[in-house]
């Protein structure tokens, strides 16, 4: 076979020069470079606004839990005033409560009186307290239903005073 010295490329697709226009002329290098630098410093400025954003939002979140605790200590301090404000109040209720004075404006100012023996009486209360539950039953039939159904209330009346 023959050597030719030209190639031949199948289709519309032509050969790739290897030839960098870049690197051969020196303003279109410093323009590249320009470029290359310009993104490059684009870059840093947006990463560090990033990082200083995600601080600042760190830092205002501590401020909010700080703020949140120093009122939140101040309330428990009002809290804390008002209870004894409250207790001191309670003691001096108890200590200006005199029973004999009150039984005086009972009697003088409201026209109370002691009741007569005749008028006092006694009631025996259990100590065991209960509840007693009264079960519904259902009856079949409409004669029985109704007889029945007395006959189970009186008996659970009964039960009730016993």
């Amino acid at each position: 076979m023959i050597q030719k010295d030209y190639e031949y490329v199948h289709g519309s697709a032509a050969k790739q020069l290897e030839y960098d226009v870049y690197e051969e002329n020196k303003v279109l290098k410093e323009k590249k470079r320009y470029k290359s630098n310009r993104k490059t410093k684009l870059r840093m400025v947006v990463a560090i606004v990033v990082v200083l954003a995600a601080g600042l939002a760190v830092m205002y979140r501590y401020a909010m839990i700080t703020k949140l605790s120093y009122d939140l200590n101040r309330l428990e301090r009002d809290y804390e005033k008002i209870r004894n404000e409250n207790s001191l109040l309670k003691v001096q209720i108890e200590t200006k409560t005199d029973l004999n004075e009150i039984k005086e404006a009972a009697e003088k100012r409201l026209g109370m009186q002691m009741p007569d023996k005749s008028q006092i009486i006694y009631i025996k209360v259990p100590r065991n307290d209960y509840t007693v539950v009264m079960t519904h039953k259902t009856q079949t039939g409409n004669d029985e239903s109704l007889a029945g159904a007395l006959v189970d209330k009186a008996a659970g009346l009964v039960k009730l005073f016993e």
